[in-house]
């Protein structure tokens, strides 16, 4: 099948890797849905215009993230996200064994199950059912943001206590994620992070179930993007990871656009380039905000690319956290 990839010719992002965002944002975002087969190396070469070992490097990072499979002789194939069954045994095997060792403390303590049932009903009959979450972000900003967001959605007959975190505290283990891993098991963040987030938790040692989320362009951003007028020059700020997806968004709801002349900027763009702005619209994702206003873009020049919670990874939070799901499961 064609993928539809945007390649730039962009001097802080190497080609691979933008090959590799862009596969990865495909299939996180289930465009790309389990057991699809990808081209071949050399068909995506071709296709891309690019050197068949570029495709192929990127296949590699992909592989080791465990987001696709190549199967000698059958293709390559996007591999299938867990499910939620599995999960929700692999959640009770959990329950299991903590009581398991509650009920071998109790005994060794000297009790007998009748009162150690006693003591297990008057505990569950004081504590309100709070389900700690840790929901981890490229940046403290996003992490805030996301954390309102995961709350609001988060269905009303469950208490939850959503705490953000950025992926470089996670990554240097700081000594409050440790700790609050100690009562939570649940790990929420962008589908596109999983990877890195899982990497990071087991290199702490720590036993919890991550759950990605993808983020969808507002409505109103979307009336926005339509109504920009045909001949108004554009840039776009946003991430250097994300430049290709940016593009493909801007693509997707700006038909009179053509993003090939579109400037863009980065972190990585110099403060001349950004002195050369003009009086171009500037098109920029939440993450740019600081460096908007570090240099002085003017307010009324700014139109925020804003994204939300996708409705999919809406519906998916409320099953995970629904406890009436969970109880008939």
């Amino acid at each position: 099948m064609g993928l539809p990839l945007l390649i730039t010719d962009d001097e802080h992002i190497p080609i691979y890797l933008q090959i590799v965002h862009q596969i990865r944002y495909l299939i996180t975002s289930r465009q790309l849905i389990a057991d699809t087969r990808l081209p071949s190396v050399r068909v995506l070469a071709e296709t891309l215009g690019v050197n068949a070992g570029t495709v192929a490097q990127a296949f590699r990072v992909l592989q080791q993230e465990g987001v696709i499979d190549s199967q000698r002789g059958r293709g390559t194939f996007v591999v299938p996200l867990p499910d939620a069954a599995s999960r929700l045994s692999g959640r009770q095997d959990k329950l299991i064994q903590a009581i398991d060792r509650l009920v071998d403390r109790a005994y060794a303590l000297g009790f007998d199950a009748t009162t150690t049932q006693h003591h297990v009903r008057v505990t569950l009959g004081q504590k309100i059912r709070t389900v700690p979450v840790m929901l981890v972000a490229p940046s403290r900003e996003a992490a805030d943001k996301y954390t309102k967001l995961v709350a609001q959605a988060l269905p009303d007959n469950v208490l939850t206590n959503v705490m953000p975190c950025t992926v470089d505290e996670l990554e240097a283990g700081a000594r409050w994620v440790r700790e609050a891993y100690d009562r939570t098991h649940y790990t929420l963040t962008f589908m596109f992070s999983v990877p890195r987030v899982e990497a990071a938790l087991r290199a702490l040692d720590v036993d919890s179930e991550v759950h990605g989320f993808t983020a969808q362009v507002t409505p109103a951003a979307i009336a926005r993007l339509e109504n920009l007028p045909a001949n108004r020059p554009l840039a776009l700020a946003t991430e250097a990871r994300n430049v290709n997806s940016a593009l493909g968004t801007l693509a997707q709801h700006t038909s009179s656009v053509d993003v090939r002349q579109v400037e863009v900027f980065t972190e990585l763009t110099g403060a001349t380039a950004w002195r050369d702005l003009g009086d171009r619209t500037l098109i920029y994702t939440f993450g740019m905000r600081g460096l908007l206003d570090h240099h002085a873009v003017p307010a009324g020049q700014r139109i925020e690319l804003a994204f939300t919670l996708s409705e999919e990874s809406v519906a998916r939070l409320r099953h995970l956290f629904d406890y009436r799901v969970v109880a008939t499961a």
